[in-house]
């Protein structure tokens, strides 16, 4: 804690560091090897904000790593116990998708009275935006993906404006642009000493690696290789045969 002086001769005391809840992806495990781009930057996300002395808890996957201050939400998926006669109703939804929504229906429920100073909301998930503002504490949501029907209708059914919300980038900010108010883009980072820029040691090629799929880009970074005079490796998991 660090002394300050405010207007008026008053002081007060602001805080050096910070009590932060992050919700993330319950999906996939927050660990390497990483399921996707998400669960890597929320990773680096924890791991350093821990370095630089806040505290921080990880609202995710069970299975996550344990370094990063993981509190499983997953575990309340299993608490839920369907009557047989709500189990065989018609609008019964995929299991799948039901779990994962009485996980984060139970985390947004009880999360205002943790006492975080400042939730970062790293998931892709409709209810914490839906319960933003149901919860005392300021959060911060990061748009990763292009407007979803369950996103939107999280957003629109908010009761009042709660929260600041940041993009991954300038498309995604445009995007989204028709239903919220986008602070700023914060584009995903990287840790740089685990990969540092220069050429493979077979010299002129490049690497490109994730999802083999339209969105993800490939073919503008075969293009792009091309271009400067490099072959390229793509690799990944093949999620769109055509394409690929």
């Amino acid at each position: 804690m660090s002394e300050t002086a405010v207007g008026g001769g008053t002081e007060a005391f602001v805080k050096d560091t910070l009590d932060i809840g992050i919700v993330a992806s319950a999906r996939h495990p927050i660990r390497e090897p990483f399921a996707g781009g998400l669960e890597m930057q929320t990773h680096a996300l924890a791991r350093r904000l821990r370095a630089r002395g806040h505290t921080v808890t990880v609202y995710a996957s069970a299975c996550s790593d344990p370094e990063l201050g993981v509190e499983p939400v997953c575990e309340e998926a299993s608490l839920l116990d369907l009557s047989e006669a709500a189990a065989q109703d018609p609008s019964m939804v995929a299991r799948r998708f039901l779990d994962e929504h009485h996980a984060y229906l139970h985390l947004m429920l009880r999360l205002g009275g943790r006492g975080h100073d400042v939730v970062q909301n790293n998931s892709v998930h409709y209810l914490p935006m839906a319960m933003a503002s149901a919860v005392a504490t300021p959060m911060v949501t990061t748009l990763h993906t292009p407007p979803t029907p369950w996103l939107e209708s999280g957003l629109q059914s908010r009761a009042e404006e709660s929260g600041v919300f940041v993009s991954v980038s300038e498309t995604n900010a445009r995007a989204w642009r028709r239903s919220v108010d986008v602070d700023r883009v914060v584009p995903n980072g990287i840790d740089l000493e685990r990969w540092r820029f220069g050429l493979c040691a077979d010299a002129g090629r490049a690497v490109w690696t994730g999802r083999i799929v339209p969105e993800k880009g490939a073919h503008l970074a075969v293009a792009a290789a091309h271009a400067a005079g490099l072959a390229v490796d793509v690799a990944g998991p093949v999620h769109d045969e055509r394409y690929f």
